[in-house]
Formats: structure tokens, C-alpha cells, sequence
């Protein structure tokens, strides 16, 4: 199994951590940021082919994060924006900057693992 790069962006260190462990055991290598200016960094820095981008974050938020990363001349990573707001119009603002996928939180584990695997059987990451 190839090792990918992850980062996972969210505040929620507990979060954060479990989907840390449940994507190295897929083979990825995870970098956390628990906020946008530190996924600005990471992003500038590495190339990841998964982005995981909470919406709702001190600094710098997620849809920042999309903007900038819109404007950016690298390549973008798959991005899924994480957010607890079920909503038609925060769905529609992060695929109209950029987001691959919007995924309500919360999630459990063996959900994240599923929809990860389906994502590699389907070569997206």
C-alpha cells in the first residue's frame, strides 16, 4: 500500500485525531492543522493529494481557506469541507469555492472509513 499525504483541518482535536488514526491505517500520512492559517501553511508547503477543511475555525476559516486555495496556482488536493451545519446554502458556497465533497459532522469512525475507501476505489485520491 502507497503512503498518501492527508491534512486534516479542524479545531476539534479529538476529531482530528481519530480521523489521524483511522486514515494512517489506510495508508495516509496525516498532518493536523487546527486552524486555516496552519492548512495555508501545510498547503504551501506539501502537496496532499486529501484535504478534510472544517468550516468553522479560529484565524483563518474554511471558506477562506477555499478562496485562497482557488487562487493559488498548485494543484488542489481532493477537498471535503466538514461542517455541523446542514444547510442547502453552506453546501452550495463550498463546492462553488472549490470543495470536492461536504460531509455533516458528526461522523463516526467506520463511516469515515467506509466513504474513504469508496473514494480510492473510484481513483479520486
Amino acid at each position: 500500500m502507497s503512503t498518501r499525504l492527508a491534512i486534516v483541518c479542524d479545531d476539534d482535536r479529538t476529531l482530528a485525531k481519530i480521523m489521524e488514526f483511522v486514515l494512517t491505517k489506510k495508508g495516509f500520512e496525516v498532518r493536523i492543522a487546527e486552524n486555516g492559517l496552519l492548512a495555508m501553511q501545510l498547503l504551501s508547503s506539501t502537496a496532499p493529494g486529501l484535504l478534510f477543511l472544517d468550516l468553522e475555525m479560529p484565524k483563518k476559516d474554511g471558506f477562506s481557506v477555499l478562496e485562497e486555495i482557488r487562487t493559488a496556482n498548485a494543484g488542489k488536493p481532493y477537498t471535503i469541507v466538514l461542517s455541523s451545519h446542514e444547510s442547502q446554502e453552506t453546501h452550495d458556497r463550498a463546492v462553488s469555492l472549490g470543495a470536492d465533497e461536504v460531509w455533516v459532522k458528526p461522523f463516526n469512525p467506520a463511516e469515515l472509513l467506509k466513504r474513504v475507501e469508496g473514494l480510492m476505489l473510484q481513483g479520486k485520491i
